[in-house]
């Protein structure tokens, strides 16, 4: 959890110390949240956004008063849960998003499966002859930089003598 109101982390961890020993799983909860949880203070909200970057998390509740003034800061996490009326369990049961989300940081770089993953796409890519002329050159040097001189020379075939 990140926050950067003392207060509220306080209360947080006194709540889960009052309300851990009346879950059937209190043990389980425990461990986990020994293991790998953590109330974290922040100097601010956007603090606490450019922490959850770079922790990317699998679920991200913004339990704050206007989160969608908090969206824009935030670039990896698999859910975002908007309000504190929104929690991660809705999302798991009746809200709709896919349930397999992106784990262990890697929302840095992934998504949630989603319709895409069961759909073929292919890229199209068009380029001008007077863009062959400035990206010709790049492809050849980058292609003979790993040893693929015919590459390289299909990028040069097209580029106009100076």
């Amino acid at each position: 959890m990140l926050s950067p109101d003392a207060a509220y982390l306080d209360a947080v961890a006194a709540a889960i110390d009052t309300l851990i020993d009346g879950m059937p799983r209190s043990e389980v909860i425990r461990t986990s949240l020994t293991n790998r949880g953590a109330l974290i203070k922040t100097r601010d909200l956007d603090d606490a956004a450019a922490i959850s970057n770079s922790i990317a998390p699998e679920h991200l509740e913004l339990s704050i008063a206007d989160p969608d003034a908090l969206l824009p800061k935030l670039r990896h996490a698999g859910a975002i849960f908007m309000g504190k009326h929104t929690c991660e369990a809705l999302g798991d049961y009746c809200a709709g998003p896919n349930h397999v989300l992106p784990t262990s940081r890697t929302a840095r770089f992934s998504s949630p499966l989603g319709v895409y993953d069961f759909q073929k796409r292919s890229s199209l890519i068009h380029v001008s002859q007077a863009g062959a002329q400035t990206l010709g050159k790049i492809a050849a040097t980058l292609a003979y930089g790993e040893g693929l001189q015919a590459h390289a020379r299909s990028a040069e075939y097209r580029l106009i003598p100076e």
